[in-house]
């Protein structure tokens, strides 16, 4: 994922939508909010299943604290890991601040 400042923060945005493979429609609507006081990313999220003219919703927090890539880099050399590689997509580009994604490559010395 991307250091917490580049990510935004949205309302139920419907993000995934199509047939559920029982039959019927799924749904899934997102809401992202920052606490940025505590670096934690926040996603509350609702699945919505639509069949046979029900509707079953399931909802969800998830939340989780970003670190910058330096910091998780440290983290990885701290506890025995040499980082080989950091890429800023999967297909191996090279991470850069702008990156969408981040990948780090590492192994266990």
């Amino acid at each position: 994922m991307p250091d917490l400042p580049r990510w935004r923060e949205y309302h139920r945005k419907i993000s995934l939508q199509g047939p559920d493979p029982e039959g019927g429609r799924l749904k899934l609507i997102e809401t992202v909010k920052q606490n940025r006081a505590q670096k934690l990313t926040i996603f509350d999220q609702e699945f919505i299943r639509q069949r046979d003219g029900r509707r079953e919703s399931k909802s969800f927090s998830l939340a989780f604290r970003t670190l910058t890539v330096p910091q998780i880099s440290r983290r990885l050399e701290q506890n025995g890991f040499t980082v080989d590689a950091i890429l800023g997509d999967y297909q191996g580009l090279e991470w850069s601040p702008g990156a969408d994604v981040w990948v780090i490559l590492a192994r266990r010395c």
